[in-house]
């Protein structure tokens, strides 16, 4: 294989990699909104104003009533 190829080879190894980190990046984030929308959802419906202030503010409050309430 000639090293131009390889280099070519290379670069498009690259720019696809990027790619796919960037798609998945922006697939995580969008994830990540539909739990935290669907958990606030939840918890205003059921009135529980004090814990939504605490889930605001502590990861482990908010990972705790997602599974409370069975979000993944």
């Amino acid at each position: 294989m000639s090293r131009e190829l390889e280099q070519w080879l290379l670069e498009e190894r690259r720019e696809g990699f990027k790619e796919g980190f960037k798609e998945g990046l922006k697939e995580g984030l969008k994830e990540g909104e539909d739990r935290v929308a669907a958990l606030f959802k939840r918890m205003k419906a059921d009135g529980r104003l004090q814990d939504f202030s605490d889930a605001l503010k502590d990861k482990n409050a908010r990972e705790k009533l997602y599974k409370e309430y069975g979000i993944e």
